[in-house]
Order: structure tokens, then C-alpha cells, then sequence
């Protein structure tokens, strides 16, 4: 199940590099779509955090996240009060509503029950339910056995969840009486404010004189449910949002928060993933480098000094410090090589540095376009060329496609060039995306394409993933999920002057 750290770190990883806050009801609406931090490692799952990708940041903060793992079985308190309408019911029969409480690892991992009762003929429920990590639990109610209503919880150590509601108009009427839901509730007006802010800004309503200003108000709002809700969801969501818009108005009053806090997960997590990008960004490699050391300097705990080692590693792959890389993670094997939990990261993060480290040529591969041309690594050759690697199914690369789409019909005219390789199950799905959209370059003949060649030839392991080369053939940067957004700096100074 999740845990508290596994949830903000996954929202803090899917929204790093976005040029906009979290959407109004954000915490609502990411923990309706969470179900465990193994969905994230699904083939069709893609989170990111600007660094590396997506396959080693959510290792490492993984790894974050269960240092200091509680072991003892935590506990919250869970009531209900069900009504029902007079003139549904005369007798106003409230007995026999099922509330089902449970957790599940993956989808087809077997259901650990941690709950299940009928309210009395009272329409209430009474009970102390047990569960290893705070997070966000599925919830079933039914009545005689058709089921009313699906909704994900929070449970939190020590909390108590009260339920009331009116039969039938339960979906409507339902209400969540808890600390965590109460934290969740202040966090979600003051981010449906703050995107009306955005959207006034964005349309001119807003002197720009006094922008900074109103940037810096919501920042404040953001802080004070962090320290209010100490410990919650929603504190972590909301110094998360802090960070993200200090960080283009006062980056130093960002990082005096992020520092301030860095006895907990989620300042540490900012500092290791922001922090960390800005002192690099700022002040160079020497001074990312010193910044990590510091941190690690202050943890306590093994297992955090080895996720920040593992940045370690990944800031010397994307400085293309690469023979430093590789004698940093000859190094990071020796230390930890009896961890079972690192065989993930460590193969894929070696297998980086062996065969696509920038400026190599790019390895042997070979696909049919749907237009019959046989494309290979001598055939893109003679022009900048981006290989993306997909589902068209895959929401992320939906949202992309437009802005992927731009900037082709921008560059193609100084030869850049795509080629997309989809790896749906179903051709139907790969063509009913483009009966929705244009397309304008080639893409791989669904039928004739080795994915399993595809797929080990260049390390995929999340969709989409995107290699940019320059027109000799070597690879200039692997990019891997919203990492597109990076991508033009490093196309241009190889683009055509015409």
C-alpha cells in the first residue's frame, strides 16, 4: 500500500518540471488514481522528475520513502453514520450497509481485507481498523449486495474517519469527517484560489509589476498548511506547491524552506530533486556535488544516504561526466552490492552508461515504416532525428503530442526528423489516435516491428522515451517521459542555419 512518503514523492515526480501548480482538488484527485507504488512501475505508467527518468528516480525515492518504515501495525478509528430518506423508506430501514475497507497491491495481487461491516439498525458502524502505512485505501459500500458507491480513503496513524451520508443520494450527500480529510479540504480551496490567480495572470488581468507579489501571497497561503497540517498528505502537497512557485520568483527564499525542514521526508525529498537541480543549475556541477554531501552528512540513516548516493551517480550522467559516472557507480556497487532492492536501478543506470551515454553512436536497430522505407542507424543519418517510443494509448503522450507536433513543423524545415515506434497491443488503438490528429512523420509498421529487439536495444522501460541524435548518428540525449519538455535546447545548435 502506499505509504505518506510513496504518495507525495510520486506527485512530486509527476509535476516537478510542469510550469503549473497542481490542479484545484489535487490531493482528491491524485489519491483517486493511486493505488500502490507498484502501478508506477507498470509498462503503461509514466512518472518523471527531470533527471535521469523515470525508472531511477522512482527507484531511489522509493528507497526514500520506506527508510523509517513503521513496522508496528498502526491503528485509526472508523464510525458511520448512514441515514435514510422518509420518503425512500417510512420505516427508514438503516441496517444492512456494507462498507468494505481494503488493500490491494497491484490489480491482480490477491485483496488483504482490512475491514468489513453492516451498519446496525441504527445505520451506524464502530471500529478500530488496523493497517501497516498511512495512505490512501480503496473503499467499497454496497446494500444487499449491489454496490452504491467506489471511493479511495486516508487512513493515518491515530486518526479518526467519521462517514455520514443519506440513502439514496449517498454520492452526493457522503461527507469525511478526519484530520487528513479536513488538511485535504483547506489545501484544495486554497489551490482552486490559486488557479483562478493563474488564469488572471495568464490573460493579462494582472499588472506584471504585481505578479511577483501575488505569486509570493500564494506561496505564503501553501506554507501555512504545511505548518499546520504537519505530517499530512496535504502538508506535503502543499510545501511542494510553496517550492514550486518560489522557484521562479525567489529562489533562494526556496531553498531557506526546503533546508529548514530536512528532519523530514518531504524536505528532504525536495532538497535531493530541486535543491539539488538548482545548486547545479546555479552554481555548477562542484557545487550540486557539495550540495548533495552536505546532505548526506546530516542523515542518520543507511538507506538515505544510499538514495543520495544514487543521485550522485545520475547528476555525473547528466553533466556527461561519464568516466566519472562509471567509477561512481563501480563505487555505489561495492558499497551496497548485498542490497537486493537495488538490481533495478543499478543494471538499467550501468546499461545507460555502457551503450547510450551522449555522444556515442546510437546501437543497431532496424524497423519498416508504414510507408515501406526500411529505417535504421544508417538511414537517419544526414539530419537531427528524434526516435520516440510509445503507446498511443499512453496519456502523457496524448497530452505531448500537440507540442511534439509543433515543434516538428518549426525545425523540420532545417531537417529534423521523427520517427515513432508504437508499442500497443492493439494496431486498432494506434490507428484510431490518428484518426483524431494529423500526422506528419513516419511511423513504424505495427505488424513488422520487433518490440522485444526495440525494446532491449535501447533500455525502455517507460513510455514514451524519446533519443534525440544529432545527424552523424550520435545520441545527444535520452529523454523519458515530461523530460520532452527539455528537449529543443539540445535540437537546435544542431539544426540547419537556413
Amino acid at each position: 500500500m502506499n505509504s505518506f512518503a510513496n504518495i507525495w514523492i510520486e506527485h512530486l515526480i509527476m509535476n516537478k518540471n510542469k510550469p503549473t501548480m497542481p490542479t484545484p482538488s489535487a490531493i482528491s484527485n491524485r489519491i483517486n488514481e493511486l493505488v500502490s507504488i507498484n502501478y508506477l512501475f507498470s509498462a503503461r505508467s509514466i512518472v518523471h522528475m527531470g533527471i535521469r527518468g523515470a525508472f531511477f528516480t522512482l527507484f531511489f525515492v522509493s528507497l526514500l520513502a520506506q527508510c523509517d518504515r513503521p513496522k508496528s501495525i498502526n491503528t485509526s478509528l472508523f464510525s458511520v453514520v448512514i441515514d435514510v430518506m422518509d420518503s425512500l423508506d417510512q420505516n427508514r430501514n438503516r441496517q444492512g450497509f456494507e462498507f468494505l475497507l481494503y488493500s490491494q497491491k497491484t490489480q491482480n495481487s490477491p485483496v488483504d481485507t482490512l475491514f468489513i461491516g453492516e451498519t446496525d439498525s441504527m445505520g451506524r458502524i464502530m471500529s478500530t481498523i488496523s493497517f501497516n502505512e498511512a495512505g490512501a485505501y480503496p473503499l467499497q459500500i454496497s446494500r444487499d449486495g449491489s454496490p452504491i458507491l467506489n471511493m479511495r480513503i486516508l487512513l493515518a496513524p491515530d486518526d479518526s474517519v467519521l462517514f455520514t451520508g443519506e440513502f439514496p443520494e449517498i454520492g452526493q450527500t457522503l461527507k469525511v469527517n478526519s484530520r487528513e480529510q479536513r488538511a485535504v479540504d483547506v489545501f484544495d480551496r486554497i489551490d482552486a484560489g490559486f488557479t483562478r490567480a493563474r488564469r488572471f495572470i495568464a490573460i493579462g488581468a494582472l499588472a506584471d509589476t504585481a505578479i511577483a507579489d501575488e505569486l509570493r501571497k500564494w506561496a505564503n497561503l501553501y506554507k501555512q498548511v504545511y505548518n499546520d497540517y504537519p505530517g499530512t498528505f496535504a502538508s506535503s502537497f502543499a510545501l511542494e506547491a510553496a517550492v514550486l512557485i518560489l522557484s521562479d520568483i525567489d529562489q533562494q527564499k526556496m531553498m531557506s524552506l526546503i533546508n529548514e525542514g530536512l528532519e523530514n521526508k518531504q524536505s528532504l525529498g525536495l532538497a535531493i530533486t530541486v535543491g539539488k537541480d538548482y545548486m547545479s543549475k546555479i552554481n555548477g556541477f562542484d557545487q550540486g556535488v557539495k550540495y548533495l554531501d552536505s546532505l548526506k552528512s546530516i542523515v542518520s540513516d543507511k538507506k538515505q544516504s544510499r538514495v543520495i548516493d544514487q543521485m550522485l551517480v545520475e547528476l555525473y550522467y547528466d553533466s556527461l561526466r561519464i568516466e566519472q559516472g562509471k567509477e561512481s557507480i563501480a563505487r555505489f556497487k561495492r558499497l551496497y552490492e548485498d542490497d537486493e532492492y537495488l538490481s533495478f536501478w543499478y543494471k538499467n543506470m550501468r546499461f545507460e552508461f555502457e551503450y547510450l551515454t551522449p555522444g556515442t553512436f546510437i546501437p543497431a536497430f532496424s524497423f519498416v515504416s508504414t510507408e515501406g522505407e526500411t529505417i535504421n542507424e544508417e538511414s537517419i543519418k544526414g539530419a537531427p532525428t528524434l526516435l520516440e517510443f510509445t503507446l498511443m494509448e499512453n496519456g502523457l503522450y496524448q497530452q505531448q503530442y500537440e507540442e511534439l507536433m509543433i515543434s516538428y513543423q518549426l525545425f523540420s524545415p532545417r531537417g529534423f526528423q521523427i520517427y515513432t515506434m508504437a508499442f500497443d497491443e492493439s494496431i486498432t488503438t494506434i490507428w484510431a489516435f490518428f484518426e483524431e490528429r494529423d500526422r506528419f512523420w513516419s511511423i513504424a509498421e505495427p505488424s513488422m516491428m520487433n518490440r522485444k529487439s526495440l525494446v532491449k536495444t535501447f533500455n525502455i522501460q517507460y513510455y514514451p522515451t524519446r533519443i534525440l541524435l544529432d545527424a552523424e548518428g550520435r545520441i545527444i540525449r535520452k529523454f523519458v517521459g515530461d523530460e520532452l519538455d527539455d528537449f529543443i535546447p539540445y535540437l537546435i545548435p544542431h539544426l540547419n542555419s537556413n
